[in-house]
């Protein structure tokens, strides 16, 4: 199937409803659907989806579009990977050679040497009496092996990159996957003598590997170097499997390494992910927060894991996710602890998990004054001001100082960051003129109106650029134009309109004729106002008494 007509059968085989729902939480509002927007952060849902148009437009931050243009901005894909996976998803094929040889040709590249040293590892696994003896002796059970595809890199200088080779994969798609570097006899593997966890996206891509020692060496971990499609502050390990269950759970368990992760799923708590070695960042949040608004972090109590559980927290504040702490007792992680007690202690142990005000006292080592400070900055970054009075009082009741001691104390937090973000001006873009945007919006409602109205525009004198580019963009159509057919042909800025005039569209469709009438009067009205300004300016008297005349003719004519 050509690329043109797969992405209209890509919409017709994809509900955009369902699709969407694999990553916002969507409640029936009207005839539309709601939700938290995944683009950014809010506490009342302005994110609406129309099954009907198949659209979708976010009110709070002017994200729109169809089906494509969410999965593009939401897992940050070239247009050629979102159609792809789409079509895949759809089970349809793509027999446009020159547009499948430009599909992010490289990035595809990867993801299938991935697929395939995946394979190998899982083979080698077995091969290897060592490697099976060691996750044997972790406690990994056969089905945690294969849910995870968990493999096993020989300690070899270039086993998997001569398999790869031979398969017909060179050296250069080797090195872009990371799973290979150069050296002076060639190409050497990433990954020897280590465990291997295949590192995937929510998509269940393989975008990476981490590898684990079975000995004492160091580094104990190594992951893949960053490429086209791995980075690794914004991954978390085992999103894949966790994702659903995180929405079914309504929160998600947050460890720190692979085996906790693996441990976690095994005995039941299958809402676990954890960063790949590096501290909680606002883009893993980001993905979290698409699946739900509530974490709990399961770090060890030692004084690494208090420090970054004290990290992890100032991040979700900044998110507004609700956030638990567990500390587990001295010398245990959840791998440990779970292989040691089973899952009903550690269910005991979330059950009693601390809020985050708790916690931050409890764990004190400093002086108190200075972590109620510490607290009130997290809490000063919170945009939902309801959860934030919430952890206030929190925070009143446990450290017992004077409430209006504490709340003046925020306000001044609140005050010095508004005036640090005033010190760098937002530009604000000009808004719409109504008469020109009240026209799009009707034409976008009703098509068949198009050639009557365009018919009585000038369309240089339309003063907003997007605007008068989508009237073109519909001229050139007629009056056979779709929502989806401008949607194909949109820039970002044009999509924006597009979708939340749809959903949106700032009239009574009873009136709509006497709308149009009323804007195309406006708009007249202007432009003759314009000419007799710049006729007064010349001085072009002849002009001047043209236009008068056409005046008294159109008021004649509207008052007989």
């Amino acid at each position: 199937m050509k690329a043109g007509g797969l992405l209209e059968e890509i919409k017709s085989h994809v509900d955009i409803v369902e699709f969407i729902s694999d990553y916002v939480a969507l409640k029936k509002s009207g005839q539309n659907y709601k939700g938290l927007c995944p683009f950014h952060s809010e506490k009342t849902p302005s994110f609406m989806v129309s099954q009907t148009k198949q659209i979708f437009h976010c009110f709070g931050c002017a994200a729109g579009g169809d089906v494509v243009s969410f999965l593009m901005k939401h897992d940050n894909l070239p247009f050629g990977e979102a159609l792809h996976y789409l079509a895949k998803k759809s089970g349809l094929k793509i027999t446009d050679s020159a547009f499948d040889k430009n599909f992010s040709a490289k990035r595809q590249k990867i993801l299938q040497v991935n697929e395939e040293a995946m394979k190998f590892y899982m083979r080698a696994l077995r091969q290897s009496n060592t490697a099976m003896a060691y996750l044997k002796q972790r406690g990994i059970s056969e089905d945690a092996l294969t849910a995870f595809s968990i493999g096993y890199a020989p300690d070899q200088r270039n086993t998997l990159s001569l398999h790869l080779k031979k398969m017909g994969h060179s050296d250069s798609i080797l090195m872009n996957a990371g799973l290979a570097v150069a050296d002076g006899k060639g190409c050497r593997d990433w990954f020897r003598g280590r465990i291997l966890f295949p590192i995937c996206n929510m998509r269940n891509d393989i975008v990476a590997f981490g590898g684990r020692v079975m000995d004492n060496a160091l580094p104990k971990y190594i992951n893949s170097p960053e490429t086209e499609i791995f980075k690794k502050s914004e991954t978390l390990y085992a999103i894949n499997l966790s994702k659903d269950e995180i929405r079914k759970k309504g929160y998600a368990l947050i460890v720190e390494g692979y085996l906790d992760a693996i441990m976690c799923h095994q005995h039941g708590f299958k809402n676990t992910v954890a960063p790949l070695g590096t501290a909680l960042t606002s883009r893993h949040v980001h993905k979290l927060k698409s699946l739900t608004n509530m974490v709990v972090l399961v770090f060890d109590s030692d004084d690494a894991g208090v420090s970054a559980a004290r990290r992890s927290l100032s991040i979700l504040c900044e998110t507004d996710i609700r956030a638990k702490v567990l500390l587990l007792p001295p010398g245990e992680d959840p791998d440990s602890f779970l292989r040691k007690t089973g899952s009903e202690p550690f269910s005991k142990s979330l059950s009693s998990a601390q809020s985050m005000i708790e916690f931050l006292l409890s764990s004190a080592k400093g002086e108190r004054i200075e972590v109620v400070r510490e607290a009130l900055v997290m809490i000063a970054s919170m945009k939902d001001l309801l959860q934030a009075d919430e952890l206030v009082r929190e925070l009143v009741d446990r450290s017992k100082i004077n409430e209006a001691v504490l709340r003046s104390e925020l306000e001044k937090m609140r005050q010095k960051a508004h005036a640090h973000k005033r010190e760098k001006p937002q530009h604000a873009a000009a808004p719409f003129n109504r008469e020109e945007l009240l026209l799009l919006s009707a034409l976008l409602s009703f098509p068949e109106k198009s050639h009557s109205v365009l018919s009585q525009l000038t369309l240089e004198d339309i003063r907003d650029e997007t605007i008068r580019s989508l009237l073109r963009k519909i001229n050139k159509h007629g009056d056979t134009v779709t929502i989806p057919l401008l949607l194909n042909d949109a820039d970002d800025a044009e999509r924006t309109l597009i979708t939340g005039l749809s959903l949106n569209p700032g009239f009574d469709p009873e009136h709509v004729d006497k709308n149009i009438d009323d804007c195309l009067l406006k708009l007249k009205q202007r432009k003759a106002e314009k000419e007799r300004q710049l006729a007064e300016d010349t001085g072009d008297i002849t002009r001047l008494d043209s236009l008068l005349k056409e005046k008294r003719k159109s008021i004649k004519g509207a008052h007989p």
